[in-house]
């Protein structure tokens, strides 16, 4: 029997979010256009938030998603999209933010978009049969529990790794850089969170009748989360060469 059942896996999260090199031009008007054209689309918000440099957006039915739309520095307009712990799978989030882009250039209509920056992130829960820390720190990495008792007499409730990969360009691929974060989920021990982040660094040039396209960012993300960095968690110091 496998220590982390593969088949638990869980998302928990969701997350996509674009820098643009806009100024921020956001006010009453634009705002409420905004709502209508994401109720085109077939997304109503139960709650909305105006400040001076942020829109905010959340629904809670029928699945979370949070949208703010902000201006990180000047001349800068960012979009983020999240879903924390959705009731929906991938693709549907997929179809969720792509409605939200759509929204965004039907409102800020311009002859093309430039994307600063692109990031997205995916949380995915596996069961464990066994303490996960314990299984990452004794079976993944091959330390001993006892390990810890320099530390003192207090038992340790969990912990985990953090991984950081520089920008690199895959053939045939733009740039991206990865963070991985692999922990115990502490509400419930035998609970492994993985936390996979994408970035994309390298400016982008959208001309006017191109998409966003989510799914060019969320997919390949999930590809990676669900098979690399499974390999990565379930290898064994024992079993390596």
């Amino acid at each position: 029997m496998d220590a982390i059942n593969r088949n638990s896996r869980t998302s928990v999260h969701f997350q996509l979010g674009f820098v643009l090199a806009v100024p921020w031009t956001m006010d009453k008007t634009s705002t409420v256009d905004f709502q209508r054209a994401l109720l085109d689309s077939g997304l109503e918000f139960t709650q909305t938030n105006r400040a001076a440099r942020s829109y905010t957006l959340n629904r809670t039915d029928p699945s979370n998603l949070h949208v703010k739309l902000d201006s990180p520095a000047p001349q800068l307009s960012g979009i983020q999209i999240i879903a924390q712990n959705p009731s929906c799978d991938l693709d549907m989030f997929v179809l969720d933010a792509s409605a939200v882009t759509d929204a965004y250039q039907q409102t800020f209509a311009a002859g093309r978009y430039q994307i600063v920056r692109a990031s997205a992130k995916i949380q995915h829960l596996y069961s464990s049969h066994e303490h996960a820390f314990k299984y990452l720190w004794e079976e993944r990495l091959g330390q001993s529990g006892q390990d810890f008792q320099c530390l003192g007499p207090r038992p340790v409730a969990g912990g985990g790794l953090r991984l950081l990969m520089p920008p690199h360009a895959a053939e045939g691929q733009e740039p991206i850089s990865i963070e991985i974060r692999i922990e115990s989920f502490l509400r419930e021990p035998t609970k492994l969170l993985i936390e996979t982040n994408f970035v994309w660094p390298q400016p982008k040039l959208l001309q006017k009748d191109q998409k966003f396209d989510p799914a060019a960012y969320l997919n390949p993300l999930e590809e990676y989360a669900a098979n690399q960095v499974w390999e990565f968690l379930t290898q064994s110091k024992d079993k390596q060469p």
